[in-house]
């Protein structure tokens, strides 16, 4: 009944294609998006063999395709869309044209994060010093933009794929309560067009599933505290650039039973990016590397994931095919790597609604004693939209 509850919720939004406004000044507003999204794994296997293996909880050959909230899709199970479809709302309140307040609420098919019901993924005052001012000033609960596309990750009409590369996106925090500053402007005489944002906060997730789920099989909790970064956008129309650095201090531990066991206590931890992307004459390109850092040589910590994603495409009328390719590995032994290339073809279907195609050959690279998710090819259909 829940699985049909959820379905029915998506036809609904199908069917609308604009905002709505919730008052006669048109000062209250609410927006919306969907994704209904199904998968298969047609194969799979782990260190060179290809007979089934479990690995936790799950049933393998199997693909991991979301790390937040562990979307993972098993070949026992046919085709699922119980791993990622989503339904999202997102109100706004104007109180004047410098002051609002904007609120994000997303009903997942899965969530195994512990937490509210639906998720509240934004949270957040707005204020500008003036009308049309380069700067705005936000405080509250947002989405970490650690990555391009993170603040509208789960927007999926948004981007080309069913999905940003599993590869490069997801970590156990994605969200953050704090406060942050831009400063938008122009570049000199061209058309090039700046933004420099600044944020600060905290963030703790008891029983994060990322943790918890896919590596721990024991109820874990982390908390990243003293976040700050700054980051840089640049863009003239068909290219858009953006380079971030962000810092703070990453502790994560487990208390089963009434007794605290720490696994790490207030680490420094540093997170480094850049995306470049192109949009010229129906081509498109996507580029994005990023580089995750947690080093103490006196603790034995050294904690280095470097990922990255590369991606092709043409449009041709409502139709963008699309090659991209995508990585991340550690550098430290015990290895954990993986490779992916993807094969997407998005079709706009109507305004706001495109109807979405990927297949996916993954490698798993790890060097780990025991099979972790392993080699897959995955198939994948999505509707999404926004209204």
């Amino acid at each position: 009944m829940k699985k049909l509850l959820f379905i029915s919720l998506l036809s609904l939004a199908t069917a609308q294609s604009f905002a709505t406004d919730l008052s006669d000044d048109g000062s209250l507003k609410i927006t919306g998006f969907y994704s209904f999204t199904g998968a298969k794994v047609l194969s799979g296997s782990a260190q060179g063999s290809s007979t089934p293996w479990t690995y936790q909880q799950w049933q393998c050959p199997c693909a991991i395709q979301g790390w937040e909230y562990t979307a993972v899709y098993e070949k026992s199970k046919g085709f699922q869309f119980d791993q990622e479809s989503l339904l999202g709302v997102q109100i706004k309140k104007e109180f004047s044209p410098t002051f609002s307040l904007t609120s994000q609420f997303v009903s997942r098919a899965l969530n195994p994060n512990d937490g509210s019901r639906p998720t509240v993924d934004w949270l957040y005052a707005t204020w500008q010093p003036e009308r049309d001012s380069h700067w705005t000033f936000q405080a509250g609960k947002f989405r970490i933009p650690l990555y391009y596309y993170s603040d509208f990750l789960y927007i999926g009409y948004a981007y080309p794929w069913v999905r940003p590369a599993p590869d490069v996106y997801g970590w156990p925090i994605y969200a953050y309560n704090g406060a942050n500053v831009s400063y938008r402007t122009q570049l000199g005489q061209g058309d090039w067009a700046a933004t420099v944002q600044a944020w600060t906060g905290s963030y703790t997730q008891k029983k994060d599933a990322y943790d918890t789920l896919i590596y721990y099989t024991t109820p874990t909790h982390e908390s990243w505290k003293s976040i700050h970064g700054i980051s840089f956008a640049a863009n003239n129309g068909p290219v858009d650039v953006r380079a971030m650095v962000m810092w703070y201090k990453d502790s994560v531990w487990q208390d089963e039973g009434g007794v605290r066991t720490t696994l790490l206590d207030g680490q420094s931890t540093r997170i480094m990016g850049f995306s470049a992307n192109l949009d010229q004459n129906n081509w498109i390109v996507r580029a994005e590397i990023d580089r995750y850092s947690q080093v103490d040589a006196s603790k034995g910590l050294n904690f280095v994931y470097k990922y990255a994603l590369l991606g092709f495409g043409y449009q041709y009328g409502d139709w963008t095919p699309m090659f991209t390719m995508s990585q991340y590995t550690t550098v430290a032994e015990p290895i954990e790597a993986r490779k992916t290339k993807y094969l997407s073809l998005r079709w706009d279907l109507y305004k706001n609604m495109a109807l979405k195609f990927q297949y996916d050959i993954s490698k798993d690279k790890s060097h780990y004693s025991y099979p972790f998710f392993g080699d897959s090819r995955l198939f994948s259909i999505s509707l999404q939209g926004t209204f």
